[in-house]
């Protein structure tokens, strides 16, 4: 049984992967209006997806398929309803993308070893200092 998609946007996804979240908008039912989110980095749309009506909430989910080709990098995000002529911003954040785990650069572990370093050179540094 699959989990059951958060009830809001998310700060950080990863790119090769389902993207999944529930939103609901009391002013704004999925049952009259339409859910557009926008990705946008370096102030060029770089991509949009639409949520489907789940009773009066919005699902939004997004392939992996389609996440795959998503460059990793921090992205606007941006929430619009609409109907009919009206469109109205109900969402406006940052979405930080993750490297696809299953590019062949996706894991660079130089960086953790570097702060396992920095995080030891930190205690040494400490227990010199304090002679703890």
């Amino acid at each position: 049984m699959a989990a059951e998609p958060q009830d809001f946007e998310p700060e950080k996804l990863t790119a090769g992967v389902t993207w999944k979240w529930k939103k609901t908008h009391s002013d704004y039912p999925a049952s009259e209006w339409t859910l557009t989110y926008y990705l946008r980095k370096d102030g060029a749309t770089a991509t949009s997806f639409t949520g489907t009506a789940d009773e009066d909430s919005f699902l939004v989910t997004v392939a992996a398929s389609t996440t795959s080709s998503y460059a990793a990098g921090v992205y606007d995000f941006i929430g619009v309803v609409s109907k009919a002529a009206e469109k109205f911003i109900v969402f406006d954040g940052v979405l930080k993308v993750l490297t696809n785990p299953a590019s062949a650069s996706a894991y660079d572990h130089s960086k953790k070893l570097q702060k396992t370093f920095d995080s030891r050179a930190i205690s040494l540094n400490l227990h010199q200092t304090y002679r703890v």
